[in-house]
């Protein structure tokens, strides 16, 4: 798709900053997201699942019944 580039008809008049105004720059919001100013706090580690032993008894009996359904998926009749 051809583009043609013109110039400007005008040029664009430069514009006072807001520190000539008189009053302190403004506070950016983004300031200290990637380096905060305090360490973070400790976080609990996160497990994969829970540790109850029901759970942990559930997982068992299930790959026991993949192990067991593959067995005999390739079982010669």
């Amino acid at each position: 798709m051809p583009h043609q580039f013109t110039e400007w008809e005008e040029e664009p008049e430069p514009q006072a900053s807001a520190s000539h105004a008189g009053s302190p720059p403004r506070k950016i919001t983004g300031v200290g997201i990637f380096d905060p100013p305090v360490p973070p706090k400790r976080q609990e580690p996160l497990y994969p699942i829970a540790g109850s032993l029901f759970v942990q008894i559930v997982a068992v009996v299930i790959l026991i019944g993949i192990v067991v359904a593959t067995f005999l998926w390739f079982y010669p009749r």
